[in-house]
């Protein structure tokens, strides 16, 4: 009897192995525009590696920062194409593939973090990420990149202050929008020209997260920062449809599960490095400012309102607001 609980035993096992071994082997380009010194390119070294080791081998990641296979649109574009297997990238996946739910992008709308992550964790996050699959791809998770402020030379407190103000914004389309209805004057400017253009006043004021106006010295030709906290910038770490859909139930859950840690660990080396280049750009000479974000909320509630009815069809002003605490 015990001869035969043996062999049992042994013939199981060489099914398990077998099953393991079975896996398809899966080289795999990841791409972003993330530097690699970044939060971001930091946690997605330690990805790769965790995969790498957790699938015994099976899917070997090779990662390529700093816009090196293209920028965010690029890389949306290829991923969703099969060109290329996966992508972290921002939130302008929501322009090109899910204009209905750029209210998550929308300035001064989504309170804070743990708003932003209720909204994520619902339904509304669910249909998202099946708007994401019918054009693709798959969302293996969500990284809390950044919170973006407005740095300006002159102080600004208050939705009066902005009326008729320069202010450069990136081209995505909610950022226009919404701003434009707090009378801005939208203007754009290159990144690579930003300084240059703030300091022969072509805008008066720009809009970004500290790493930004740290790396790019803005500190030296805006005087103000208002911590406004406007945009919750997260991204989405995603990966090719039929490429996910071709690997084993074991690989999958691989993914899922080292996505979920380094994405994670990827949030708090951004909150860590945020409270840094904080602090470099007071250093540099900024002067922190008191920012009303609940009177620009209120400013602003009509132009939701009617955004809700005519654009963001998908859910309700009230159901969206329903999540903050």
């Amino acid at each position: 009897m015990k001869k035969y609980l043996v062999l049992a035993l042994a013939l199981i096992l060489t099914l398990v192995v077998s099953a393991v071994s079975a896996d398809q082997n899966f080289m795999i380009d990841l791409a972003t525009a993330y530097a690699a010194d970044a939060p971001a390119g930091v946690a997605l070294q330690k990805f790769v590696d965790d995969v790498r080791e957790k699938s015994g081998g099976s899917i070997d990641i090779s990662l390529f920062t700093d816009g090196t296979l293209g920028n965010t649109t690029d890389n949306y574009a290829s991923v969703a194409s099969g060109d290329l297997d996966m992508t972290m990238s921002g939130l302008e996946g929501l322009d090109l593939y899910a204009p209905e739910y750029t209210f998550l992008d929308s300035p001064f709308l989504v309170k804070d973090w743990d708003h932003m992550t209720a909204l994520l964790n619902s339904g509304i996050g669910d249909t998202l990420k099946a708007r994401y699959e019918e054009n693709g791809f798959v969302t293996l998770g969500w990284h809390k990149r950044d919170t973006r402020v407005l740095a300006s030379d002159k102080p600004i407190s208050s939705p009066a202050d902005v009326s008729g103000l320069k202010l450069r914004l990136p081209g995505m389309t909610v950022y226009v929008d919404t701003w434009s209805a707090l009378n801005v004057s939208p203007t754009t400017i290159a990144m690579n020209e930003l300084y240059t253009g703030l300091s022969t006043n072509m805008a008066e004021a720009c809009e970004g997260g500290y790493e930004q106006m740290n790396t790019l010295k803005l500190y030296e030709v805006q005087k103000y920062i208002q911590e406004s906290d406007h945009v919750l910038e997260f991204v989405g770490l995603f990966i090719n449809k039929d490429l996910y859909e071709s690997m084993s139930a074991e690989q999958q859950a691989v993914l899922q599960e080292c996505a979920a840690e380094d994405l994670a660990y990827a949030d708090q080396l951004s909150a860590d490095k945020r409270a840094e280049y904080k602090q470099a750009c007071l250093d540099g000479g900024m002067e922190l400012v008191d920012i009303d974000r609940a009177a620009f909320r209120d400013a602003l509630t009509d132009f939701y309102k009617s955004q809700f009815e005519n654009k963001w069809t998908v859910t309700t002003y009230d159901e969206v607001m329903s999540f903050a605490k």
